[in-house]
């Protein structure tokens, strides 16, 4: 029984992220870019977190932190300034903590 109870817990425990956040590809989307360089295009990647982003929206739950950093930084990489921009400043807006880093990003993409 108890050890039923344990493993209830831990099982609990891992899950646990996934109560606060709607993470849907977002974790993948970052490993696979970092893990394995071009191997899925930033157009892929930014057409899986908007429709993740989209199902959060619907279920009324948050994207984690660095959600919209992450969707910026794709937007750049395909040339979308002014979707990058406006991602950045929808992390700062959720993410206080994140001010000082996407405004460091913004100045730099906006006097190139």
């Amino acid at each position: 029984m108890i050890l039923l109870v344990l493993a209830t817990a831990m099982v609990a425990g891992c899950e646990r992220k996934h109560l606060l956040y709607e993470w849907g590809s977002y974790e993948d989307q970052v490993y696979a870019t970092y893990s394995d360089t071009g191997k899925v295009p930033p157009e892929q990647q930014i057409e899986e977190l908007e429709r993740d982003y989209q199902v959060a929206r619907s279920e009324n739950r948050p994207v984690p932190p660095g959600y919209h950093a992450y969707l910026g930084y794709l937007y750049y990489q395909i040339g979308k300034v002014d979707q990058s921009l406006q991602s950045f400043e929808t992390e700062k807006q959720l993410f206080p903590e994140s001010k000082k880093y996407m405004d460091f990003l913004i100045s730099r993409m906006t006097h190139t």
